[in-house]
C-alpha cells in the first residue's frame, strides 16, 4: 500500500473556491475532514476522486501525479453521502459493479468474499430499498473495496445510523487501516467517532484550511468556536457573544483574555460547598450523567455550563438555586491568533 498527498490543491464549483489544500496521508493512517456545512468538505473529496477538476495543484498517489487522470484510473474507493447505490441492482450486483466495469475475471469470487466479509451473504439478493441504514453502508463500503483501492474517501459514514451500526462501521475502518493498511480520508460531524478513528484532523472554513494537525494539538489549540465545540468544550463564546454580554462581569473578564475568535473552556466543577468561589451561577437545569451532574446556569445573564460530581447522598441542585465556582485562567483557551496550528498533515 502507498501514501497519497495533495500539494496546493484548488477547485471551484458554482463560484465556491476550495484551497489551496496541502495534505499527506500515509498507509494505515486516517484523516478526518471537519467543518461547518458549506465549508468545502465534500468538494475536497470530489476533487481528490477526480469528479471535480483541479484548478491548481496536484493529487499524487505515491510519486505519481494523478491530477488529470479519470476517476476510474486513480485507484481509490469513494463512498459518497447518500451512498450512491444502484436501486435497480441487488446487493451482490452493487458490490460487483467496480469489478464488472474493469472486466475482472475474478469478479464472482471477489464479490462472494466481500459479501462474506461484511456479513452480507444473506442479503445478496435484496435491493437497496430493502436494507437498513447500517446494511446499506456496509454494501457501499464493500463496493468501494471491490477493486482493491489504495485510498478510501468516505463522506459522512455514520450519518443516520444507530449506536450499534456506528460501532460496527468503526471496527471495519480500524480493520482497513490495521490489516490492509488502506489510508482513509473521512468527512464526519461525529466527534467521538472522529477521535476514535482519525490520526490527524483537517478543518475547512469557507474553502480554506483553518487547521491541520493531530488530535492533541486540536485539543490544546482549537482555532475557532466550531473546533472548540467539536472537541467537547462545554463553554464556547465568540467575540460577538462576549461583547453582547458587556453587562456581565464574567463576560468582561473572559473578553480580556479572549483571542480574535473568542474563548473556550471546559465546564468548571462546583465544589462540595456551593457557598465558595469567585463566580455565582443561577441554575437553569441540572441532569445526572455518567460523568457527573451537568448544570446549565446563568452568571449575570451570561450562560455557563457547570459540572458537579455525583456523590451519594448529595442532592441535585434545583432550578433557580445558586452555586459558586472558580475559573482557573490556565484553563481558558483563547481562540484564533498566531498560535493556531496550520502545518501540513503528515
Amino acid at each position: 500500500m502507498i501514501g497519497w498527498s495533495l500539494a496546493g490543491l484548488e477547485a471551484e464549483v458554482d463560484r465556491f473556491r476550495l484551497g489551496p489544500v496541502d495534505l499527506e496521508v500515509e498507509p494505515g493512517r486516517s484523516v478526518a475532514v471537519l467543518g461547518r456545512s458549506g465549508a468545502g468538505k465534500t468538494t475536497l473529496l470530489r476533487a481528490i476522486a477526480g469528479f471535480l477538476p483541479a484548478r491548481r495543484g496536484q493529487v499524487r498517489r505515491g510519486s505519481t501525479d494523478v491530477t488529470r487522470w479519470a476517476p476510474e484510473r486513480r485507484g481509490l474507493g469513494y463512498v459518497p453521502q447518500g451512498l450512491g447505490l444502484f436501486p435497480n441492482r441487488s446487493v451482490a450486483r452493487n458490490v460487483a459493479y467496480p469489478l464488472e466495469i474493469r472486466e475482472r475475471t475474478d469478479a464472482r469470487s471477489r464479490t462472494r468474499a466481500l459479501l462474506e466479509r461484511f456479513d452480507l451473504t444473506a442479503l445478496a439478493a435484496r435491493r437497496p430499498a430493502q436494507l437498513s441504514g447500517g446494511e446499506a453502508q456496509r454494501v457501499a463500503l464493500a463496493r468501494a473495496l471491490a477493486a482493491e483501492p489504495e485510498l478510501i474517501l468516505w463522506d459522512e459514514p455514520w450519518q443516520g445510523l444507530d449506536v450499534e451500526a456506528r460501532q460496527a462501521l468503526s471496527l471495519v475502518l480500524h480493520e482497513l487501516r490495521e490489516e490492509e493498511r488502506v489510508p482513509v480520508i473521512v468527512v464526519t460531524h461525529d466527534p467521538a467517532l472522529a477521535f476514535s478513528v482519525a490520526d490527524r484532523f483537517l478543518i475547512l472554513r469557507d474553502g480554506a484550511v483553518r487547521f491541520a494537525s493531530d488530535a492533541t494539538t486540536l485539543l490544546d489549540r482549537p482555532p475557532d468556536a466550531f473546533a472548540a465545540r467539536f472537541v467537547g468544550f462545554e463553554n464556547v463564546f465568540d467575540r460577538d457573544a462576549l461583547e453582547r454580554a458587556s453587562g456581565s462581569a464574567l463576560a468582561a473578564w473572559l473578553g480580556a483574555v479572549a483571542g480574535p475568535e473568542g474563548v473556550a473552556f471546559s465546564a468548571p466543577t462546583v465544589g462540595p460547598d456551593p457557598g465558595t468561589g469567585r463566580w455565582t451561577g443561577r441554575v437553569r437545569s441540572a441532569r445526572p450523567t455518567p460523568r457527573g451532574v451537568v448544570i446549565e446556569s446563568f452568571s449575570d445573564g451570561f450562560p455557563i455550563a457547570l459540572r458537579m460530581e455525583r456523590v451519594a447522598g448529595r442532592s441535585i441542585p434545583g432550578v433557580g438555586s445558586t452555586l459558586r465556582y472558580d475559573l482557573d485562567p490556565r484553563d481558558i483557551h483563547a481562540l484564533g491568533g498566531p498560535g493556531e496550528a496550520r502545518e501540513a498533515v503528515a
